[in-house]
């Protein structure tokens, strides 16, 4: 007899096919007011949901990592969206973020559209991390200790 874990797991898989959920909510998205950068309606949140094969051509687009390690098979994938009822479009939730942030900086005539291209181009190099700028200086200074041990 299995552990109900094990039980959970076998109904899991067996439901329509689908292996695992991965969710990623807003909550800043559901605070305040927003409006359509094209009509300038009310936009609504709207749950999109998309099952997506671990091992299918899409599966790029997508982040199988968990807690646990790499999800695998069909899984879920649950996210929001801002939706305008006016213009019948969905809108991401970065790109109305960086939209917003530009209308405050400056204060109007700001193109959505420059901006959906400019957030889907690929992020500048950032600098690593602390921990591997640590690990680069180790090895250096354990080749540096073994180089002067052999000389000795």
């Amino acid at each position: 007899m299995g552990s109900l874990r094990d039980r959970y797991s076998n109904w899991v898989r067996n439901w329509d096919g689908v292996q695992g959920f991965k969710g990623e909510h807003s909550i800043s998205a559901r605070i305040g007011e927003h409006y359509c950068p094209y009509c300038n309606g009310a936009l609504e949140v709207k749950t999109k949901k998309q099952i997506v094969n671990s091992e299918s051509e899409e599966a790029k687009h997508f982040d199988f990592s968990s807690d646990g390690g790499r999800l695998q098979g069909n899984i879920e994938f649950r996210w929001d969206v801002y939706y305008c009822a006016n213009c019948n479009i969905e809108i991401d939730i970065g790109d109305m973020r960086s939209y917003e942030r530009e209308l405050k900086k400056t204060g109007g005539n700001v193109d959505f559209d420059a901006i959906r291209e400019r957030n889907k181009l690929p992020n500048k190099k950032k600098w690593p991390n602390l921990f591997h700028i640590f690990l680069v200086f180790l090895a250096f200074f354990l080749v540096v200790f073994i180089i002067n041990l052999f000389n000795s």
